[in-house]
């Protein structure tokens, strides 16, 4: 049965993908109309979802507000309290609707981000049977260990307990003195770390969070490695306009420099791309400020491989999605001079899955070491 189904304006497909992959990240069942089969009676499928899902997400806007399948569709999920309500623009919700509070999801770029989005996932939870997902979000929005094992106690049964644990060895992995720790740079530094004033502990905290950040992107991906094989393509540079430089750009570290650490030559991030599309999913900007913050302290080359599925794209398809992504990478600050892009077509399924899956059309982000 499906948990959540997403009602939304076509217009506004972009930002439903991003709700949708967030979704499905919690471990949600969700249906939208890009499920629909192809020579299916979409209406029919559309009632028959709807009716049967446990929560109607519905995303208000000012074109969805005027839609009368929308309507319907919220109307349907308002019969029986299943209705959540959520606002893309700054807009008014039909007059019908107007005692149903819509959290608004569009305060920031990073929705996930925002208390608005911590409220949806709650009111989710409930409908679904599982009440902690709200907590887990802000769990993730804290990143604190303590949550995370308070979250863990209270919600033992919930699929998410698995990440949630490896949450937890992560910030407790980087919270142990490391053999080689640098000195402090300056004295107040110096002081705060040896248990100095309590004014200086906000300097000490922000440190650590910035490493505990960092840290929670090495788990996150628990399919193997794909097989090796020869690239069908690779460019060192994109025939795409490149984006305007940031205000300072961090230049790669010479041979031997950068710290390993935080480099992933072998567990690369991932971006996954919606069927036969080649631009990136607006969730796709957390993953690249999660491989910027990485770059910041590996300070090696990093490759940009593209990947598509079989009958669904092409090695042109390959090598733009991942000209798209070095694009965003150079505009965090990433020295360009690091970036190699590569195209692999079909040629690189990912590992027990079938050629023709969605899960191969993604781009992977390897962080080397400097050499």
């Amino acid at each position: 049965m499906t948990d959540v189904f997403i009602s939304y304006k076509r217009e506004e497909r972009g930002r439903c993908v991003a709700i949708y992959n967030a979704l499905v990240d919690l471990k949600l069942a969700v249906w939208f109309d890009a499920h629909i089969e192809p020579g299916t009676d979409f209406d029919r499928e559309i009632e028959r979802e709807v009716r049967s899902a446990k929560a109607v997400l519905v995303l208000w806007s000012a074109l969805a507000a005027d839609s009368d399948w929308i309507r319907a569709e919220a109307r349907t999920g308002r019969q029986n309290e299943r209705l959540v309500a959520a606002r893309l623009d700054d807009c008014l919700p039909p007059l019908e609707f107007a005692s149903v509070q819509a959290v608004d999801l569009f305060d920031r770029r990073d929705f996930h981000t925002g208390e608005g989005w911590r409220q949806v996932v709650g009111r989710i939870g409930r409908l679904v049977g599982r009440p902690g997902l709200g907590d887990y979000v802000r769990c993730e929005q804290a990143a604190d260990a303590g949550l995370w094992r308070g979250w863990i106690a209270a919600n033992p049964g919930d699929p998410l307990v698995e990440t949630a644990q490896q949450r937890v060895a992560a910030l407790a992995h980087r919270a142990l003195p490391g053999p080689a720790r640098a000195a402090p740079a300056n004295p107040v530094a110096a002081e705060a770390a040896r248990g100095g004033p309590a004014r200086y502990w906000p300097l000490f905290a922000g440190s650590i969070l910035l490493l505990v950040a960092v840290a929670a992107l090495t788990f996150g991906r628990d399919d193997p490695d794909p097989p090796q094989q020869a690239p069908v393509a690779a460019t060192a540079s994109s025939d795409l306009p490149i984006l305007p430089r940031p205000a300072e750009v961090v230049p790669m570290a010479a041979a031997g420099g950068g710290k390993p650490l935080f480099c992933r030559p072998d567990d690369p991030f991932v971006l996954s791309f919606v069927a036969r599309r080649t631009d990136m999913p607006p969730v796709g900007n957390l993953t690249i400020g999660n491989a910027w913050l990485a770059w910041r302290e590996c300070r090696g080359p990093v490759r940009v491989e593209g990947h598509v599925e079989s009958g669904g794209g092409t090695l042109a398809d390959s090598r733009r999605m991942a000209d798209i992504v070095a694009n965003e990478l150079r505009a965090r600050g990433i020295d360009p001079k690091a970036i190699a892009t590569a195209g692999y077509g079909d040629a690189r399924p990912l590992a027990g899955r079938a050629v023709d899956a969605i899960a191969n059309r993604r781009v992977e982000i390897y962080l080397d070491p400097s050499r």
